[in-house]
């Protein structure tokens, strides 16, 4: 566990504590690195490892359903909770975005990549984009509570690029297309830039956050996360017949503390700002154990 904890999980706050330092202390914002690296270097990523993936259909197909079922099992399990617990609709809903909005970009794929190598950056990224492509369609949803049409929701996966470079990134594989080299080079170069910006950006977004108010809420929604999200994955991943670095990336990937774009989206529609902020810092200063814990029983 040491081990795990030194060279893997270290690596990742280390990196994000750089961005956390910049913020701090330069005044630096993650709001314009943050659109660069959702909009530039995650799609070229993307696109890079889908175009040139070593998985076969059969496995892009698993894993895109384990993510799907891994997303609607944990946002299902947050309602529950919240429902048994008598939470009120915007508290509920609060909850439920926490649980499910992991962050399977910032910290999964850098957790993926020193963990398991470079080849489990392929199955994590699968994951990544369903994450992402979920949390712009129904976490906008809920959090709009009603504003918002389900055909306005749609529009709005229409507009992530992760999606667009996901089915482009599928298409040049699956007709075993080439592009011209100076435009496949670029879009490389650009991609190995998407996972260290991530970590810098996550830890500017966490230098903005702060622990106030109703602290047992918060830990119980960290807590309903990080090993509610990890019992789902790995109940999933037995389920489907998942193995080696996919099983391993997959659950990984579901076990992932609350991702920042949570509290934009709360700050976005004035749903429960500081509990959700709240939420974000607690899981992911809680993540070191409990990452260390599933890599360990991974590993």
């Amino acid at each position: 566990m040491i081990d795990v904890l030194w060279q893997v999980i270290a690596p990742i706050f280390l990196a994000a504590g750089a961005g956390y330092v910049l913020a701090r202390r330069l005044g630096v914002t993650a709001r314009q690195l943050s659109r660069v690296a959702f909009y530039l270097f995650s799609p070229c990523l993307i696109f890079d490892r889908l175009s040139h993936t070593s998985l076969s259909a059969a496995d892009l197909g698993q894993l895109a359903l384990f993510a799907t079922l891994a997303i609607a099992g944990s946002t299902l399990m947050a309602w529950i909770v919240a429902r048994l617990l008598r939470y009120g609709r915007t508290e509920t809903l609060a909850f439920v975005l926490v649980v499910m909005a992991g962050n399977a970009g910032n910290y999964g794929l850098a957790a993926n990549q020193f963990a398991f190598g470079p080849e489990a950056l392929e199955p994590a990224l699968v994951y990544f984009a369903i994450s992402s492509l979920a949390i712009s369609s129904v976490g906008v949803y809920l959090v709009a509570s009603g504003r918002r049409t389900a055909m306005e929701a749609a529009r709005n996966v229409l507009g992530v690029p992760l999606f667009y470079a996901s089915l482009a990134g599928l298409a040049v594989w699956a007709l075993h297309l080439s592009l011209p080299a100076p435009i496949e080079r670029s879009i490389s170069l650009l991609g190995q830039a998407a996972v260290p910006v991530m970590l810098v950006v996550l830890g500017m977004q966490l230098a903005g956050v702060h622990l106030r108010n109703d602290l047992g809420r918060i830990s119980l929604a960290a807590l309903t996360k990080l090993v509610g999200g990890a019992l789902i994955g790995l109940a999933l991943a037995n389920a489907l017949g998942l193995a080696g670095v996919n099983r391993q990336s997959a659950i990984l990937q579901s076990a992932m503390p609350t991702a920042v774009m949570a509290t934009v989206l709360a700050g976005e529609y004035d749903v429960e700002q500081e509990f959700t902020a709240g939420v974000v810092l607690v899981s992911t200063l809680a993540s070191i154990v409990t990452i260390t814990a599933v890599l360990t029983f991974l590993v």
